[in-house]
């Protein structure tokens, strides 16, 4: 965790889940810095589960692993389509109701990471859970955190160049993630050279993607290689969303 006295007044403590929260709105927070002799630990699901069935899964496999809970830190959700405003708020009442009963609402505030993808290419039939996230007493040496996806939607949810795809309506969505992306590594006390790896969603063709100012900006890590997904933000309308984390330990784990 940054030792910056600045960064961590801006963080509220999960201190059973050994770790720190960036609030950002009831949905998701905008990120987590595990305490100092932790790490986030990512774990990715073959085959995904629908989400009802993937909390339960999360559930026994914190108590399996001797863990509580409330060390649950991040969540990686697929959706068939995306959703209008009013649908979307729908969608989220019933994961607002398991993050109460886990203890992990800090007031209006959610203390866990999310994204939230409408694949374009073999969507599944109804919302799952294809990944998540839980901060373990850390194995290896180096920064360790997690961010919620940047869709180009702002803080009034407002979408950026909304209705338009052009090339240049497409390079406009696309520098808001990496610059609000960029603000809240900083909020965290990182920077884009902590990061080991970025994902980018996008259905439309983003020209100049990997110039200084897109991709660009993010520097050493893009030679690690960048995820690319053909998808959109959970919400219509969005066009891109922006992932960035830095994880030591991921695993592939079976639901069958």
């Amino acid at each position: 965790m940054s030792s910056d006295p600045n960064v961590v007044s801006q963080l509220m403590p999960n201190p059973l889940g050994n770790y720190q929260v960036l609030p950002s709105g009831s949905a998701y927070c905008g990120g987590i810095v595990p305490d100092e002799g932790f790490e986030v630990v990512r774990v990715q699901l073959d085959p995904w589960l629908p989400l009802e069935q993937g909390y339960d899964f999360i559930e026994n496999y914190m108590k399996q692993i001797g863990r509580p809970i409330q060390a649950f830190c991040g969540i990686e959700m697929r959706v068939p389509a995306p959703l209008s405003f009013g649908d979307w708020s729908s969608f989220n009442l019933p994961y607002f109701d398991r993050l109460r009963k886990w203890g992990l609402m800090f007031g209006d505030y959610s203390g866990v990471c999310r994204s939230n993808i409408a694949l374009v290419l073999h969507a599944p039939r109804e919302a799952s859970v294809c990944a998540f996230s839980y901060v373990f007493p850390a194995s290896s040496k180096g920064p360790s955190f997690l961010l919620s996806g940047q869709a180009d939607i702002d803080a009034q949810g407002r979408i950026i160049a909304d209705g338009d795809i052009s090339p240049a309506a497409m390079q406009k969505r696309t520098i808001f993630t990496v610059d609000t992306v960029g603000r809240t590594l900083s909020k965290l006390g990182f920077g884009w050279k902590d990061v080991t790896e970025v994902a980018i969603f996008h259905a439309h063709e983003i020209p100049d993607l990997w110039e200084e100012t897109l991709l660009g900006v993010v520097g050493v890590p893009v030679r690690n290689g960048v995820l690319q997904y053909r998808a959109r933000p959970p919400i219509a309308g969005g066009e891109v969303e922006l992932e960035a984390r830095a994880i030591r330990h991921e695993m592939l784990l079976s639901t069958f």
